[in-house]
């Protein structure tokens, strides 16, 4: 099956390791490639969930869903804030527990 190349410009890269690869920022090198995979995770997660957006605004246009089509579709601007604040949501739900160690972050003082 011959590679489709598309000709629309795209913001995103392959990923690049950076010079900290071998550090340890959370105490534990076990912490730190968990944490890693976990984001890494959650990238892919939500390229997946853009992409069957893509395949389900094809359909609902009843266009043709093809590899070409997919990766042509352009976003209307309200789709794009529509999706922005689905995927905010989707990171507050999925990484939330990490703030501040999973601690509330709302002040003792402030809960009564």
């Amino acid at each position: 099956m011959p590679e489709l190349k598309s000709q629309k410009p795209t913001y995103t890269t392959d990923f690049v390791p950076g010079s900290t690869l071998n550090s340890v920022f959370l105490g534990n090198p076990l912490l730190d490639n968990m944490m890693h995979a976990i984001l890494a995770l959650g990238a892919e997660l939500w390229a997946a969930k853009r992409r069957i957006k893509v395949i389900e605004s094809l359909l609902a246009e009843k266009r043709e869903v093809t590899l070409a089509a997919i990766e042509a579709y352009v976003t209307t601007p309200e789709q794009d804030k529509a999706w922005a604040a689905e995927r905010d949501l989707m990171i507050k739900m999925t990484y939330g527990s990490l703030l501040n160690g999973g601690a509330d972050p709302t002040p003792a003082s402030a809960q009564k």
